[in-house]
């Protein structure tokens, strides 16, 4: 049986967002995981973002992108980690905020915090908390 723990923490660099994913491997067998995002469908299938009363926030435009290399497989041993970096930009489109991954946006309000989750293989990460300033 598959068994995984998830934590994520936040960087903030500039405009854009870094979200650091943290998958550790607590079965007793080698996993093989896919965690590319090279045609956004990892966000669009695994991030969730939470308003200030971790009310959950609908995905806004969601899109496939152009594929590079759609393969990416992991190999993390038992006992080892795997982590993979998502990138988000916050955008201005028509009086609108938006915090932009690859695949998938989310509306979101300046002077506002959110709290980013992610979920793969029925397990969630912690909620991590981050401001838009």
């Amino acid at each position: 049986m598959t068994k995984i723990k998830i934590n994520a923490e936040i960087e903030k660099d500039g405009e854009s967002f870094l979200f650091y994913v943290n998958i550790s491997n607590i079965s007793e067998e080698t996993l093989k995981l896919n965690l590319s995002n090279n045609t956004g469908g990892l966000v669009r299938e695994t991030v969730h973002l939470y308003d200030r009363n971790k009310d959950r926030l609908h995905k806004g435009v969601s899109y496939m992108m152009p594929i590079d290399d759609a393969t990416h497989v992991a190999s993390i041993e038992t006992g080892e980690s795997a982590q993979l970096i998502l990138k988000a930009k916050l955008e201005e489109i028509e009086n609108d905020l938006f915090l932009d991954f690859k695949g998938a946006n989310f509306n979101v309000k300046q002077d506002e915090t959110y709290y980013f989750q992610i979920e793969y293989l029925d397990e969630k990460s912690n909620m991590a908390p981050f401001n838009i300033d």
